[in-house]
């Protein structure tokens, strides 16, 4: 299951239809194409650096026993664009003002969607509001669930 990371643009509701959704996980397109997902995510600086280093490995594995490390290197470097691509696109958005609203642990994006926008202010409004039943506890229950000597607090835990 990915975590998905919910960003809004500048002053922008939390219902924005305008919201991205960042998938925070390995992402393959990032893997085999490093330098040119980076550069459709808009990091342009890491893209050009990131096609300047596969350009000069690429050089580097024509020299006489330097191809497995070279490829070894390429490889890493995928690697490292893969996992840390998506987050450095929510970094790249973070610095022209966007706003995190939510990070949702969801199997795929509409479910992502759908968790996410069921939680907004302007979902809540749309809802009915179920009343609760109120329950009253007993005094024995009371002083059954207060502070006790033991070594961990719940403080409101389950």
């Amino acid at each position: 299951m990915a975590s998905y990371l919910i960003m809004t643009p500048p002053g922008a509701p939390a219902d924005d239809e305008r919201a991205r959704f960042i998938a925070d996980g390995f992402s393959w397109p990032a893997f085999f194409f490093p330098a040119l997902w980076l550069m459709i995510k808009r990091a342009w600086l890491l893209g050009i650096a990131v096609a300047a280093l596969q350009i000069l490995l690429i050089f580097l594995s024509a020299v006489p026993g330097t191809f497995v490390a070279s490829l070894f290197m390429q490889l890493a470097l995928s690697l490292l664009v893969s996992l840390e691509g998506p987050l450095l696109v929510a970094r790249n958005l973070r610095k022209r003002d966007w706003t995190l609203r939510s990070i949702v642990p969801a199997r795929d994006l509409e479910t992502a969607e759908e968790i996410y926008f069921s939680n907004t202010p302007a979902a809540a409004d749309r809802r009915t509001a179920i009343p609760l039943p109120s329950i009253e506890r007993s005094a024995t229950k009371q002083a059954d669930t207060g502070t006790g000597l033991s070594l961990f607090q719940p403080y409101g835990e389950r």
